[in-house]
């Protein structure tokens, strides 16, 4: 099987344990689990190389937004002056921070925040979310470094093997032509 194969097999792998843990999340902490749930599925990667990256995007694009929104629920309550104000201070902030990859993210997540549920403290919604997201963020790296590892270990053994037997080869080569030369 071809490696490319391989990478789509695990990427499946990956993702059905992902979805598996942040369905028991989701049961156990609705609000926060939801988020989990979603940002395991969003940051894992098929190579894998990347979800350090994208953990750290989300987590911040969340914190961002979160914290946006909390900052404007102090100001007024949530309306439509406050929405189109929290997506300008996202887009400010997110521009001074030079974090333009979670810009969308954060935009999302003020959003949601600023047309949170009724009958829910505001700040409740914006700390359920963001500690959602830095949960399945976590769960999404540890899933990547169980499985990437593994694999890291075996083709760094399978390269000391390739080296050795070249070694080793190159090591035969000379002595015939040490052996050559004695004679």
């Amino acid at each position: 099987m071809d490696q490319k194969k391989i990478d789509f097999l695990l990427y499946i792998l990956k993702c059905l344990i992902g979805a598996i843990i942040g369905f028991f999340i989701y049961r156990a902490f609705p609000e926060g689990g939801a988020w989990s749930l979603v940002s395991i599925l969003l940051v894992l990667s098929p190579e894998g190389k990347d979800a350090i990256n994208l953990a750290e995007v989300r987590i911040k694009a969340n914190l961002v937004g979160a914290g946006t929104g909390l900052i404007l629920f102090f100001i007024h309550p949530p309306a439509f002056f406050m929405v189109c104000l929290g997506v300008v201070i996202v887009l400010v902030i997110c521009e001074l921070l030079k974090l333009q990859l979670a810009a969308r993210s954060a935009l999302a997540s003020v959003v949601i925040i600023c047309i949170h549920e009724s009958g829910k403290y505001f700040y409740q919604v914006a700390l359920e979310r963001a500690a959602g997201v830095i949960l399945g963020c976590l769960i999404a790296l540890l899933i990547t470094y169980l499985v990437h590892y593994k694999l890291l270990i075996h083709n760094v053994r399978e390269k000391k093997a390739r080296i050795s037997w070249r070694r080793n080869k190159f090591r035969k080569a000379d002595e015939v032509v040490e052996s050559d030369v004695e004679k």
